[in-house]
């Protein structure tokens, strides 16, 4: 079932959206593109935590989001 095509402003949910991106792009690059996506969060905890073994003070939740506005 395809469903009616994305308007520019059109707001989505993730599911709905990955439901779209099924329609034109193939499953394995979608696969790839997520396994590539999560190696690089892998890669990106994995450089936190060596500052924080490092002896680097990691930012309080309370900090971050006074930092973010929040």
């Amino acid at each position: 079932m395809t469903a009616e095509p994305i308007k520019p402003d059109q707001e989505l949910s993730i599911s709905a959206a990955r439901d779209q991106l099924s329609d034109i792009v193939p499953a394995y690059l979608a696969e790839a593109t997520e396994h590539t996506e999560e190696a690089a969060d892998v890669a990106v905890a994995r450089e936190a935590l060596a500052r924080i073994d490092a002896g680097e003070k990691p930012i309080s939740l309370s900090d971050l989001r006074a930092e973010l506005g929040l």
